[in-house]
């Protein structure tokens, strides 16, 4: 794999993650997951922590319940060596800006996420 196929890689399956973020069903975000994290996902954040797929899908629709109709945009994506950096802003329902925040991920040798961080200022 080239480097830039593996960065397009790597971003496509951030764009996949942060999608199942939105407020959809169930079903569509355990798809949109089992996609791209591994079975063992840890996951940190300032408002949580844990691990495991059914964790996240769970920490997830706790988050959707919090901020109905949220959503998740990249603003930058940085990559390398299997890791990557984001800048991302958090919309609402409406599409205003709520907040501004970071995220740091590694990915293993196919692509796919097994260790997520989140930093945001509170």
């Amino acid at each position: 794999m080239t480097l830039n196929t593996l960065q397009d890689t790597l971003q496509q399956t951030w764009k996949t993650y942060q999608d199942a973020w939105a407020d959809i069903a169930v079903a569509e975000r355990e798809r949109l997951l089992r996609q791209v994290v591994i079975r063992d996902i840890v996951f940190t954040s300032q408002a949580a922590e844990g691990q495991g797929f059914s964790n996240l899908v769970t920490h997830i629709a706790e988050f959707q319940k919090q901020f109905p109709g949220a959503y998740f945009k990249s603003n930058k994506l940085f990559t390398h060596h299997g890791q990557l950096l984001s800048e991302w802003t958090m919309y609402n329902k409406d599409g205003s800006e709520f907040l501004t925040g970071h995220s740091y991920a590694r990915f293993n040798e196919q692509g796919i996420l097994t260790h997520l961080a989140g930093f945001w200022q509170t």
